[in-house]
């Protein structure tokens, strides 16, 4: 090997591999070799003052340079995979298709390679489509998302059989391009090894619908792709960094989906490292700088919150405490006195529909009341007398300033369009109070508490109606009614607060929509995990001129996995930890999705459950684990009408019944596996 660099590949020369023959074992002569060399810091890394998107100044150095133990997994095969396909895409050109966008590294197999002879590897997410504008390069690998980050390996062969695969570097791709070799090799000689930090998953969650499957299986992959030592954005190109708020919504579906406590515990150290003396956590960590603002910086509060919500690690929002109150006295500093606003907005609802209809500090001011929100309860849960009194008078401030701001005389949102520094396309203009009226406006207003009690009703109306309308987007189009017009950060509250607010049924309705913009159009495009842009391929407009700006493996828009557990099942916390819980099952009202079935490894056992409607029957299956009870609510007509394993539940044994109201019996369950049936 004489070339590995992490984003860029390896060139190795597998003939000089004669030449280190035997180096692991006592009496090699290394006479020859030379000795290490130290590389000063000076000069070869950054050091000294960078100047912060927002204009805050902050000083690197290495003076308290420490090296720690491992925390977590490290990182390491997930799973094997095998090439589904091989297409000769031009004369000596070798496209395989290994099923599925992941990342790891190829391992090829050569039967018979011919010393000095040269393999050239190359990979991508996705083909150019047959349209107009992929010229020449109708069903080539495109390249164009990876931008400097050379997606390559070559290979000099030696004579003989032989294996390569990579060791420095990692890929995220689905298509193996193979040059340099006369035949193409067979598909079971090209397999793909995928490399994680999750190496268990502990969730699964199958359905009637054969599309939503598919987009579960997607928002696992980016999981475990994009869980690589650290939560990157995207596995693939040149960025592949930990940005905050990527994770801030990801977090409540990665708990479910894989064992992330240690994960995401190392991750705080991450940001506590590049926290910057005036509190603010950078956007991206580690590395730090970035131009996410509140709705990105405020992963350093919700993130170890839902870690221990789901892990019951006070532990961590102990370790992490200070940082936590550095964060949000911080987010006091940046509020204009005479417009209330934070000066730390800079990203929105991202890539959302109707992100500029909205604007920034909508969403910037309902996070900060959500941070707050967060910190009187950690400060009471650490036993922080006087700080969770002072959290709750400024949480309490916060949020009669949101209502009195962005509520307008007819109950509608607003959002405050233009004026300051924002990142996008838009020119700056004097801020204006505009109608937003849109469905992230109300989900986020919802799911986070930020509207007064005595408007919720009102505002999920309102939410309902953005679901059931057309909608117009950013630039002008008329979407479709069901349509998912929300962003990074819209997307991971919307379903959450329509199952909340009694409007399950348009939750279903929109997690089972196939019509763009939606989940489920990515699927219908040949998606094999989640896509940054919900248009990222589009029939109508292929790349949509953002070539370079696409990733096809990134998690955000996979939020919704946590609905699928948490609602669609109904297994929730009743408890931080899942020593006590809650199984209430939700079936689709609408009839199209007719069972839904899946799991969560807990720190008890595995938690089961899985609903079925046959006629007007619900058949519900529930594991509770040991040492652990359950809060069953079970719609039936009449406790009456239950029966368990073929029995009335008053004779099955570790069932109690409690009450029967708002069309549901509610029973305590103790551990064991029970079967209910019971009609509509």
């Amino acid at each position: 090997m004489f070339t590995a660099v992490w984003i860029w590949g390896e060139i190795y020369d597998a003939t000089k591999e004669g030449e280190i023959e035997g180096w692991t074992r006592v009496g090699f002569d290394d006479s020859a070799w030379k000795n290490a060399s130290v590389v000063p810091l000076e000069g070869t890394s950054f050091s000294g003052s960078e100047r912060g998107f927002d204009g805050s100044v902050t000083e690197f150095n290495y003076d308290d340079l420490q090296l720690v133990g491992q925390i977590g997994n490290n990182a390491g095969a997930f799973e094997i995979l095998n090439a589904q396909s091989m297409e000769e895409v031009r004369e000596g050109v070798y496209v395989y298709n290994m099923g599925q966008n992941f990342v790891g590294v190829p391992k090829i197999s050569i039967a018979k390679g011919s010393a000095g002879d040269t393999m050239v590897l190359r990979v991508a997410e996705i083909l150019y489509p047959d349209k107009e504008e992929s010229g020449k390069n109708v069903g080539m690998i495109m390249t164009e998302n990876y931008r400097a980050a050379l997606c390559q390996d070559m290979y000099i062969m030696k004579e003989g059989s032989q294996v390569f695969q990579p060791k420095f570097t990692s890929r995220g791709y689905q298509y193996l391009e193979i040059t340099g070799i006369d035949d193409p090799l067979p598909l079971e000689a090209v397999q793909g090894i995928a490399i994680s930090s999750v190496l268990n998953l502990t969730a699964d969650y199958k359905t009637s619908n054969q599309k939503v499957n598919q987009l579960w299986s997607n928002l696992v992959w980016s999981n475990v792709d994009n869980f690589l030592s650290i939560p990157t954005d995207c596995p693939q190109r040149n960025e592949r960094m930990g940005w905050s708020g990527d994770i801030s919504v990801f977090s409540r579906t990665a708990t479910y989906v894989s064992n992330s406590s240690q994960f995401l515990r190392r991750h705080m150290i991450a940001m506590r490292d590049v926290q910057k003396a005036n509190g603010k956590f950078t956007d991206v960590a580690p590395v730090g700088g970035g131009f996410g603002g509140v709705l990105w910086g405020s992963a350093g509060v919700t993130v170890p919150w839902e870690a221990y919500q789901q892990y019951n690690d006070l532990e961590l929002l102990e370790e992490h405490y200070e940082a936590m109150v550095s964060y949000v006295d911080y987010l006091e500093t940046t509020i204009n006195k005479e417009t209330g606003i934070t000066s730390d907005g800079q990203l929105g609802d991202w890539l959302g529909p109707q992100n500029r209809i909205l604007g920034t500090p909508f969403l910037t001011t309902a996070y900060h009341v959500y941070d707050l929100w967060i910190m009187k309860n950690v400060a009471e849960l650490l036993d922080k007398k006087e700080d969770a009194t002072r959290f709750t008078q400024m949480y309490n401030r916060r949020k009669a300033f949101f209502n009195d701001t962005f509520i307008d005389e007819a109950g509608l949102t607003v959002g405050l369009i233009g004026g300051g520094r924002s990142f996008g396309p838009m020119p700056a203009t004097p801020a204006e109070f505009k109608l937003a009226d849109t469905q992230t406006s109300y989900a986020v207003g919802l799911a986070l508490g930020a509207f007064n009690e005595e408007s919720v009703a009102q505002m999920a109306r309102h939410l309902a109606e953005t679901v059931k309308r057309k909608n117009k987007d950013d630039d002008g189009e008329i979407r479709p009614e069901y349509s998912l017009m929300t962003g990074f950060i819209g997307t991971a509250w919307i379903s959450k607060a329509l199952s909340d607010n009694g409007y399950s049924d348009l939750a279903y309705r929109l997690l089972q929509s196939d019509q763009y913009p939606s989940w489920l159009y990515a699927i219908d495009q040949g998606a094999t995990s989640i896509w940054e842009r919900l248009n990222g391929y589009t029939v109508e407009n292929g790349f949509g001129g953002n070539n370079s700006m696409n990733s096809f493996n990134h998690y955000s828009f996979g939020a919704i996995g946590q609905w699928m557990l948490a609602y669609s099942l109904r297994i929730q916390r009743d408890e931080p930890g899942f020593k006590e819980f809650i199984l209430q099952p939700e079936p689709d009202p609408s009839g199209e999705m007719l069972w839904a079935e899946g799991y969560y490894d807990s720190m008890y056992g595995r938690i089961y459950s899985r609903w079925e409607i046959t006629g007007d029957q619900l058949l519900y299956e529930a594991i509770v684990p040991a040492n652990t009870r359950a809060t069953l609510y079970l719609p039936a007509g009449s406790p009456d009408e239950v029966r368990e394993n073929g029995q009335a539940v008053t004779e099955a044994e570790g069932i109690e019944f409690v009450k029967f109201e708002d069309g549901k019996a509610v029973y305590e369950l103790q551990s064991g596996k029970y079967k209910f049936e019971t009609s509509q």
